[in-house]
């Protein structure tokens, strides 16, 4: 079920500890020499909310051409790990340590999902096809589960290879700024009733 897969008191309770570990940990196992004094490229130490301390890689950061809406400040972010078995990340500020957001690849929960981008957005996130872009979408994880929603309308891009990030505002009508997953959602176009997947 997919309220399983998103694992909620993991994700809200504990969350410090997991990606703690995944920082943590280098490949095989084997303990990553993340402190600044002990790595060899120019880590930076983030003190954030939910996590506590991070080190961030310079490498591994995403800068957006674009702010997300409503957080004009912020313009460098990184991924930390969801729970383990879920299909959900955090898209964590690497300028403010009390700014973070779950995201997930929104066709993993509506089928046939597409992008339909504009030349100049394409040319500003340095692709040349949207198949070289990571996909995520904002989600709301409420306390009351029923709740849980995510934006379709407005989705994360991410290019990789650059490093490069934006969110876009999608012209179709029939993705929707609030996609409640654990309950039915209804055709803006048709008024009928459509089920979001609970067996993903």
């Amino acid at each position: 079920m997919l309220f399983r897969l998103f694992s909620f008191a993991r994700l809200l309770a504990g969350q410090k500890e997991i990606v703690h570990t995944a920082l943590c940990k280098g490949h095989g196992g084997q303990e990553a020499h993340m402190r600044r004094d002990e790595a060899k490229g120019p880590f930076s130490t983030l003190e954030t909310t939910r996590f506590g301390a991070i080190e961030i890689d310079p490498e591994s950061v995403i800068t957006f051409t674009q702010p997300i809406i409503g957080f004009n400040d912020l313009r460098r972010f990184v991924f930390l790990p969801g729970p383990a078995g879920s299909m959900v990340k955090w898209l964590q500020s690497a300028e403010r340590g009390d700014t973070a957001f779950i995201v997930l690849d929104p066709r993993m929960i509506y089928p046939g999902y597409e992008l339909d981008l504009r030349p100049e957005e394409m040319a500003e996130l340095a692709i040349g096809n949207v198949s070289e872009l990571d996909v995520y979408s904002l989600v709301v994880v409420p306390e009351d589960h029923s709740q849980v929603r995510a934006n379709l309308k407005a989705p994360i891009l991410v290019n990789p290879v650059q490093r490069l990030g934006k969110q876009t505002i999608l012209e179709r009508r029939d993705y929707p700024i609030q996609y409640f997953l654990l309950r039915p959602q209804a055709s803006e176009e048709t008024g009928e009733v459509a089920h979001a997947r609970a067996d993903a």
